[in-house]
């Protein structure tokens, strides 16, 4: 049995991809694909070896610029050789060199763009193998590179040969997107833009949700097999503080994503409940915003900018100032950062919704907005009674409290400072923001 499966339907798939590419020409920047218009970013020819060890050196150094990581493999230098053979390109593990066959000896189909990258691709892995990783790899690199419509259209083409995700789930390229937005939002301090970041994503997210609303009401079968899910996510390790402000800021992403949550009773660990497509995005925003959560606390309570609050000592029977504990500031930080978070990512949420359910100004409701209320409507009361059952199966009956203790009152600059580094953070999925539900 082979141990490279794929790699039959991922030379076919990115053939179909150079083959819609070759259709373009002066004049010419727009492709049709299954009744969808793209405008593909423009793809690089090369005339020899040499220009293609140009090109990735270039690569390698924007990659490492933009700080885009790979495990650090951006950083390894990658040869690249002329070969003899016209029928291949490949990439040497043990030396890290790309070889290609040169125009003269009949290599002129693969001096070009997309055939370079794909080896750019196994260098950065660092595995051999056309698996999911690799192709998550390729995709992301060319959404680090500026081309997300050539990634677009590199996972349309995976999932025809059956490389795609499972039917209704999120793929490859969408995910990218998102990330891609969390990672341009980490890298910049201009709170406009990681504003703007956060709704992105959101808006992304939540397009997405809608779109495989409308696939699902569309086909009757695929519904019978598309059905909600539940997938426990673990928070971290029983008698850690702070785990009931990390389950907040999770379930107030949930919410907005169309997911519904029941939670451990040591707050260690949150059931999602919902269709895979919308766990797999909350799960992915969880994580970036947790990272910046984490660590715009630390550089608060690093900066020295401590508050001092009154409070009336018993004892003494006088009213006397103390400065607030490490450990309350951090928790109303959390709580009112987590606060925030979830109102802006509802907003994003309600105005995508708005957006492809409203009809246009001054124009009646349409088919297609309605169909789509009605999909999301359907989509909202599958949720509804595969968590009911869920919770009746269980005998779940209780309501989590493991946040019923405001910390925002004790310490309210921190509790500002938290809310400050929300509405700062980023929180976006490339123009489209995820929906959060919980």
């Amino acid at each position: 049995m082979s141990t490279d499966p794929d790699r039959a339907a991922v030379y076919t798939a990115e053939d179909q991809v150079a083959g819609w590419l070759d259709t373009l020409g002066p004049g010419q920047g727009e492709l049709t694909v299954d009744g969808r218009t793209f405008t593909p970013e423009t793809e690089p020819r090369f005339s020899d070896p040499d220009a293609v060890g140009r090109y990735v050196d270039q690569v390698l150094a924007h990659l490492a610029e933009h700080d885009r990581r790979y495990d650090g493999r951006e950083r390894l230098p990658a040869t690249v050789r002329a070969r003899r053979g016209p029928r291949a390109a490949t990439y040497t593990f043990e030396d890290a060199t790309i070889a290609v066959p040169p125009f003269v000896h009949g290599g002129r189909w693969a001096l070009r763009g997309l055939v370079v990258l794909h080896e750019v691709a196994h260098h950065l892995l660092g595995e051999p193998g056309h698996g999911p990783a690799f192709r998550a790899t390729f995709l992301r690199l060319l959404e680090d590179l500026g081309q997300p419509v050539l990634a677009e259209l590199l996972q349309h083409a995976y999932a025809e040969e059956g490389l795609g995700q499972v039917t209704h789930t999120v793929d490859d390229g969408t995910l990218a997107k998102i990330a891609k937005l969390l990672r341009q939002a980490e890298g910049t301090r201009n709170e406009h833009e990681q504003a703007a970041f956060l709704a992105k994503a959101q808006g992304l997210a939540t397009r997405h949700s809608i779109a495989l609303a409308l696939a699902r009401a569309h086909t009757a079968r695929a519904e019978r097999t598309d059905r909600p899910v539940a997938e426990n996510y673990r928070i971290g390790e029983p008698g850690k503080r702070g785990l009931a402000r990390y389950v907040r800021l999770l379930v107030n992403i949930a919410h907005p994503n169309d997911l519904r949550c029941t939670i451990s009773h040591d707050s260690t660990a949150v059931t999602l409940y919902g269709f895979a497509a919308d766990i797999e995005v909350t799960k992915a925003l969880y994580e970036s915003l947790l990272v910046q959560m984490v660590a715009d606390c630390e550089r608060y309570l690093a900066s020295g900018r401590r508050e001092t609050v009154r409070t009336w000592d018993k004892q003494r029977r006088r009213w006397r100032t103390k400065q607030v504990a490490t450990i309350t500031a951090r928790l109303s930080f959390y709580e009112a950062y987590a606060l925030r978070i979830g109102q802006r990512l509802e907003t994003a949420r309600q105005e995508a919704i708005a957006e492809a359910t409203g009809p246009a100004p001054g124009h009646p409701p349409t088919a297609t907005s309605t169909e789509t209320a009605l999909a999301l409507r359907q989509k909202e009361v599958a949720v509804h009674d595969y968590f009911a059952e869920a919770l009746r199966r269980n005998r779940i009956r209780g309501t989590w409290r493991g946040d019923r203790r405001s910390s925002m009152d004790v310490a309210p600059g921190a509790a500002g400072e938290g809310a400050r580094a929300a509405g700062r953070a980023r929180i976006d999925g490339g123009s489209d923001e995820r929906r959060l539900s919980g």
